[in-house]
């Protein structure tokens, strides 16, 4: 005998049974994505005890404003744009204080960039000197300007294409390898700063 049970709705069915009225056809949705844009608000925010406040605001805004969701883009990349906004509005009011991070961070990881810096080996670096870098560099992009750190973040970390990007920013293509270009040049300059004791 064939399965005679009832196929689960498709997520597009699920966004109109919300877009009706149904307001538990929103908890799927949440299950879907809510890793996915706790890890986008937790690389953007960089402030673990705020992450979670956060995701439920981007999700309140996500359900206030489904009914303007036209299918034109995937619900995923329509649901970035409103956690990248969000973020972004928490970082702006937010101001975060720009200072010199390097100096936050343990005494064995300044050695370890120090040394880094002076003498990359030949083979690349190893597991420690891996971590002390990647620890680096996200104190850099935690000190960067917001709009630096949301486009630094969709693409180095997130690994978001340059279309993907553009489409979650709602940008011209163009615009965006602009602004990638001049967020990169801007966190080079912020690690001179940092070798010259700035």
């Amino acid at each position: 005998m064939g399965d005679l049970r009832p196929e689960a709705p498709s997520e597009a069915e699920w966004i109109r049974r919300c877009q009706s009225g149904n307001t538990e056809a929103f908890t799927p949705l949440i299950e879907t994505y809510e890793r996915r844009i706790f890890r986008l608000a937790f690389h953007l925010v960089r402030r673990q005890e705020d992450v979670e406040d956060i995701v439920q605001e981007i999700f309140m805004k996500a359900f206030a404003a489904i009914s303007s969701y036209n299918f034109q883009s995937a619900f995923g990349t329509w649901l970035n744009r409103i956690a990248v906004n969000h973020c972004y509005d928490y970082l702006r009011r937010r101001r975060v204080s720009r200072v010199s991070y390097f100096w936050e961070m343990s005494e064995e990881g300044q050695r370890q960039i120090e040394s880094t810096a002076r003498s990359p080996e030949p083979g690349g670096l190893n597991n420690e000197e891996s971590l002390a870098v990647e620890e680096f560099v996200s104190k850099l992009l935690a000190r960067a300007p917001a709009e630096d750190r949301v486009i630094l973040t969709l693409k180095e970390i997130e690994e978001k294409s340059v279309e993907e990007i553009a489409q979650i920013l709602n940008l011209k293509e163009s615009t965006v390898k602009v602004r990638l270009h001049r967020a990169r040049k801007r966190m080079v300059k912020d690690f001179k700063n940092w070798q010259e004791g700035r």
